[in-house]
């Protein structure tokens, strides 16, 4: 006589208690609840982080929601965040003051799905945006990330914000670039660090290649941010070809799928003028339109 057993289901990474099945359901009714409540979200292994600013850690529904049918799941979660949010719905920085508001606020680049048209209208309208990015301004507290509202801004005046949250991010640096070179000769310059800061550079093409010592010529360059803290460029020389750029595109799509913080599987281009983006998504997949004055890559 045989003996047979069930091959044990896969179990969430994060949390354990639950199969993995199970995990990916608990984050996307997460996600789904908080866009119901008006939020842009952005969905990480252990917490989720809403367009205010604030993070909620999932341990506790973690533990939770496995004793219920996921039927049930859906009510049960809008009842945790109905509550978690009306406790946390005044801002830490509301009443700090402007001095130290001011001391730990960077320029941040967001997910767009991060703040969602009504708030933009009625709580962002300093919004700048970078190649289709929102670009605000954040209060980098010790243990969370508040985005400042226009109420915020205007207390402390739009320009001053602005040019103090630029020299916050000028004083964390750049970070430090590494080549990466695939067999068919393409490269580009990868930097990967612990800041959620890191992509803002994205927004400031001219003052990352001072800061990195690197001239570009009347090209520029490509750059992608595939994760908030992941940044890549290649700066076009004489010898850019279409192998540097499809290397740099497939690299993006994979941190994009793989890294914490996923922000954007696109490939911006930047030469003196406004961040635009190159590729964009026709049928699902990743299309790319190059300018004009780039058409001549494709023929090397």
């Amino acid at each position: 006589m045989a003996f047979f057993s069930r091959k044990p289901k896969e179990l969430d990474a994060t949390f354990p208690q639950l199969t993995l099945q199970q995990g990916v359901k608990m984050r996307q009714v997460c996600a789904e609840v908080l866009n119901g409540m008006g939020y842009g979200v952005e969905v990480a292994d252990d917490h989720v982080v809403t367009s205010d600013g604030r993070m909620y850690g999932l341990e506790t529904v973690a533990r939770t929601l496995p004793n219920a049918p996921e039927r049930e799941w859906k009510p049960m979660l809008e009842d945790y965040f109905a509550r978690m949010t009306a406790k946390a719905a005044g801002s830490i920085i509301d009443a700090m003051p402007e001095e130290e508001l001011l001391a730990r606020t960077r320029a941040k680049i967001i997910d767009p799905a991060m703040i969602t048209e009504e708030e933009g209208e009625r709580h962002y309208k300093y919004t700048q945006w970078v190649g289709l990015l929102p670009l605000v301004m954040a209060y980098d507290g010790e243990e969370t990330v508040n985005y400042l509202r226009d109420d915020h801004v205007e207390r402390i005046g739009e320009d001053l914000a602005w040019k103090t949250a630029w020299a916050n991010l000028l004083a964390e640096g750049t970070g430090t670039p590494q080549q990466a070179t695939d067999g068919d000769g393409g490269t580009f310059l990868g930097i990967m660090s612990e800041s959620i800061f890191q992509s803002t550079w994205l927004a400031y093409p001219a003052e990352l290649l001072a800061a990195l010592k690197l001239t570009a010529g009347p090209l520029g360059m490509f750059m992608t941010v595939p994760s908030a803290s992941a940044l890549n460029l290649h700066v076009i020389t004489d010898d850019t070809g279409l192998a540097d750029l499809l290397f740099m595109t497939r690299v993006t799509r994979a941190q994009y799928d793989d890294m914490a913080h996923p922000l954007s599987p696109h490939v911006y281009w930047w030469n003196g003028g406004p961040v635009q983006p190159i590729t964009s998504v026709v049928d699902g997949e990743l299309a790319m339109t190059l300018p004009d004055e780039l058409e001549h890559l494709v023929a090397r």
